[in-house]
Formats: structure tokens, sequence, C-alpha cells
């Protein structure tokens, strides 16, 4: 129970973060401005992410190292109010990303950890993360609305404060201790199965962290505010829970490639919708394909990389994963995202994602099913 009371209020944490552009909109940054801040300080903190995943496997402090992360976040997040410069704003999102963004791989490391050969249940314990982030977030967005954007940050720092207090209560790692050689962890850079899978993660998070950074943009441009923006982001983290819940059963019986394919697919449309019926209707419904596009591309994603990853390597392996899922990614998506949407607009944007979306899915999808198909041959045989 530990577990998924931590993930129901650190992940209200999440809410917050889903109002960054609109203070910093609100201090003065053009939408270009917004893609800068969101990306050239995270490409920096990138770098040293890896870092959190090797020092953790190889000391074996797991919650250690969470508590320093927890704590950098929360100093961090303490002096955004205090500025509206450009540049102060570029300096304190690379040490709240150098500080953030390790702690969701390193909070799943800990969790797969607990549950062992068991990794595929991980949803279930996953989507009280959602629940927590989906009845805070149409409050936060009325809350802000009403008052000012700055105060997200008071609110951040608070469940902060909540979440390292439920770390000490959250259970050690079953393995036993043993100091790796720093040179084995070369052995899973050499995996292609998971490099090929890292790089089409890249690709579609590409468009879903720039949908994360213009979303909340997108929905004001059309006559919408923040409670709007919270009424979205419920509705997404509701279809979200029902994904994860289910997530054990559809990795259980379903080849891998099947669920790549639909998971593109999800992509796909939800970005046609955005971009073709810009209507707050549609933007509401297009939020139910959340549950594929995040959801369950987020726990099949877990549970393939820990299989590859193995036990040694699975703070790692975690680390990396979540590296490109919300730090490469995140960079171009704000980089690339940004330009599209100054330059021609929202619906610009998402119809060229959905473009992305399809090729990639395409592509990765004939590569499955080919490996498979091998696999079968040789174990006929």
């Amino acid at each position: 129970m530990a577990f998924k009371l931590y993930n129901f209020i650190f992940y209200i944490t999440m809410a917050a973060f889903g109002y960054f552009n609109i203070y910093f909109q609100d201090a003065g940054l053009d939408s270009f401005q917004i893609g800068l801040v969101n990306a050239i300080p995270r490409f920096f903190a990138l770098l040293l992410m890896p870092f959190w995943g090797f020092l953790t496997d190889y000391f074996h402090e797991n919650k250690k190292v969470l508590f320093i992360t927890l704590l950098g976040t929360l100093t961090t997040v303490l002096l955004f109010p205090q500025t509206g410069s450009f540049k102060f704003l570029m300096l304190l999102m690379f040490f709240y990303t150098l500080f953030q963004n390790p702690i969701v791989p390193l909070s799943d490391s800990l969790l797969l950890d607990y549950l062992g050969d068991d990794s595929n249940h991980y949803g279930k314990f996953r989507l009280w993360g959602s629940a927590g982030y989906m009845l805070s977030v149409s409050f936060l967005g009325y809350f802000l609305e009403s008052t000012s954007s700055a105060n997200l940050f008071y609110v951040y720092a608070v469940v902060l404060i909540l979440s390292i207090f439920l770390l000490k209560f959250l259970p050690k790692s079953k393995r036993e201790i043993e100091v790796l050689n720093p040179g084995d962890f070369k052995k899973i850079f050499r995996k292609k199965r998971l490099l090929y899978f890292l790089f089409f993660v890249f690709i579609l998070q590409t468009a879903m962290n720039a949908n994360y950074s213009y979303f909340p943009l997108y929905i004001i441009d059309h006559g919408g505010g923040e409670f709007l923006v919270g009424i979205a982001l419920t509705i997404s983290s509701a279809s979200e829970i029902l994904a994860f819940f289910f997530s054990d059963r559809i990795i259980k019986n379903n080849k891998f490639s099947k669920i790549i394919a639909v998971i593109s697919i999800g992509f796909m449309i939800r970005w046609l919708l955005l971009s073709l019926f810009p209507s707050n209707p549609i933007i509401l419904l297009s939020q139910l394909l959340h549950s594929i596009t995040f959801g369950l591309f987020f726990a099949v994603g877990v549970d393939y990389v820990d299989q590859i990853s193995g036990e040694k390597f699975r703070a790692t392996g975690q680390n990396i994963y979540a590296g490109v899922f919300m730090g490469v990614s995140a960079i171009s998506g704000s980089l690339i995202g940004g330009k599209i949407y100054q330059l021609a607009g929202g619906e610009s944007m998402y119809f060229f994602w959905s473009l992305i979306s399809a090729a990639a899915g395409i592509i990765y999808s004939i590569y499955l099913l080919k490996k498979e198909r091998e696999l079968e041959q040789n174990a006929d045989q």
C-alpha cells in the first residue's frame, strides 16, 4: 500500500508541471522562448541523467538517491516564483530537470525490485499516480485561474514535502548487495532490441512532449482558460487509469508487435483530431486516447525495458528509458514544436506529428513482425 500512496501523492506534481508554460507565458515569454526554456536546460541536465541510474545500481542505494532528487527538486521549485527573467528561468529549469527527471525511473526501479518476477503488475501500482493527477489537475487549474499561475510552485512544494515523508515507508530493495564493475554498464548499450525500441520511443514521445508543452497554449488560443486545461487533463488521466489497470493482461495476452501497432494508431488519430477539429468538444474527446498514447505505452515500455535490462541494471535501464521518454524527446519536442507553433500554428503542428507517428509506427511494426517470425521459425526447428 505504501507504493500506491506514494504514487498518488507524488504524481500531483505532474499536474502542477502541466501549468509551467502558462506561468512562462504570463512572465512574458513567447512560444519559441518557452520552447528554449524547456529544451536547452534539459539537454545539459540530460547528459547527467544516466549518472543517477549508475549510482543507484552500483551502490544499491535507491532510496537515498531518490531522497536527494526529491529534495533538490523542492529547493528549485521554491525559486521559480522569485523571477520572471528569461535567463534565470533557463538556469532554474536546468537544476529542476537535473533533479526531477530521475525521480520517476528511480521510483519505478524501487517498485520493480519489490515486484520481482511480477513486473507486468507495474500498472496496478502506477494507476494510483494517475488517480492523484486526475483528482488534482482540474482543481489546480481553477485555483490558478482564480489567483495567479505563480502559485503552482507553492502547491508543487507542499506535494514534494509529503512525498519525501512517504519515502521512508517504501520497502527497500530485495536485491543482495553486489558492487558492480563500472565497465559492466557498457553491456546495456549493446542490446540492439533496446536501442531500436528507444529510437521508436524517441519519435513518438517527441510528438507527445510537444503536446505537453503547447497543449495548454493551444486551448487558450482557442478561447479556453486554465480551468478548461484542467478538465482536459482530468479526462486524459482518467483514461490512463484503465490502461494501467489492464496493462498486465494486455502484455500477457498480446504480441509486442500488435501492442505497438495499436499505440501508433492511437498517436496518429489523436493528433489528427486536434489538427482537423480544433473545437473544445473534440479537444476534450481526443484526451481519451491518452489511455493508449501514454498509459499503455509507458507501462509496456517499463516492462519491456525491465526484461531487457535484467535485475543488475534495472535502475540504469529505467533511467535510460525515462531519459528518452521524458528527456531527449522533450528537448526535440519543445524546439521543433515551438518553431512550428510559432510559424504555422497549433493545427499545423499537430498534423505534422500525425504524419510522423504514422511513419514511425509502420516502420517499427514491420521490424517487430519480422523478428517475431524469425523467432517462431527458430522455435519450430
